[in-house]
């Protein structure tokens, strides 16, 4: 089981290096991966005037300025492919709404992974730009890089937050490649409950048995939230244990109840601890 071809999906000059420094160490995990490099020019959003009338060049400024940006991150993009030797390719799409991140998803539909980058609020290419559309539509895991990021060396220690759910459990078969890979993984459950089915201590062991089928290094640790919520618990265990990636399961409620009323992925994506993989 391996990735053979990982979507980098890239919007700026600032987060590039970010996104394919974080695809080489996936590559690495992995052997003959296709790495490819996509762009997409969002639909400009206008406004017309009291007179109803559209002002063309706010069509000619978009058009320029979008074809400027993806000329100079393919260059950018294909010169740190190079370097890393790694097989490439770089496409330049266009979406169909103002979220450039609709414009990518037939080709995600054809890919094993998607790498992502968390929206930085400092950078206008990417502020306005959200990432919900690939977790939710597009089918496949993806790997979310945050904007406040060093990259780690290797991926080698990984932590798994599972919570009995689907989502949960879909996430960490999805991550299958790099658990196998991994020198470390553990399975993290925050304030397991005791059911009719299994006792509280029992919680994870489930998954940690089928992971060791695959040769997954694994271990189970159970966290006490203590007063805090659960993806504070994970987020300080997470840092200071030194964890190169975080695999989740992503909105086990719907976007508008997490929106209006809160929840983990939510959460993790605001304040990101790390490099983080989330599939639904």
């Amino acid at each position: 089981m391996a990735y053979r071809t990982l979507i980098a999906y890239v919007r700026s000059t600032a987060e590039l290096k970010r996104i394919t420094a974080t695809a080489a160490l996936v590559a690495a995990k992995t052997d003959r991966a296709h790495i490819i490099g996509i762009y997409a020019t969002p639909s400009p959003v206008v406004y017309a005037d009291p007179n109803g009338f559209v002002d063309a060049t706010v069509f000619e400024a978009h058009e320029a300025r979008h074809k400027e940006n993806a000329a100079k991150l393919k260059g950018l993009f294909n010169a740190e492919m190079a370097q890393q030797d790694l097989p490439h390719e770089f496409r330049i799409v266009r979406s169909d709404t103002g979220a450039g991140a609709d414009g990518i998803l037939q080709s995600a539909f054809r890919a094993d992974l998607i790498i992502a980058g968390q929206p930085d609020p400092d950078d206008p290419d990417s502020s306005s730009d959200t990432t919900d559309a690939l977790i939710f539509d597009s089918g496949r895991p993806v790997i979310l890089v945050p904007y406040a990021f060093s990259a780690p060396s290797d991926i080698s220690k990984i932590v798994v937050a599972f919570n009995g759910k689907r989502e949960a459990a879909r996430a960490a078969f999805d991550a299958l490649p790099l658990l196998i890979a991994a020198k470390s993984v553990e399975i993290v459950w925050v304030d397991p409950p005791e059911t009719s089915e299994q006792e509280s201590e029992m919680a994870g062991t489930a998954l940690a048995e089928a992971l060791d089928r695959h040769g997954v290094k694994v271990a189970i640790k159970h966290l006490a939230s203590q007063g805090l919520s659960a993806q504070e618990t994970i987020r300080q265990h997470i840092l200071a244990n030194g964890i190169d990636l975080l695999v989740m399961g992503a909105y086990s409620h719907s976007r508008l109840r997490e929106l209006v009323f809160g929840g983990v992925t939510r959460a993790i994506l605001t304040d990101m601890p790390g490099l983080t993989l989330l599939s639904r």
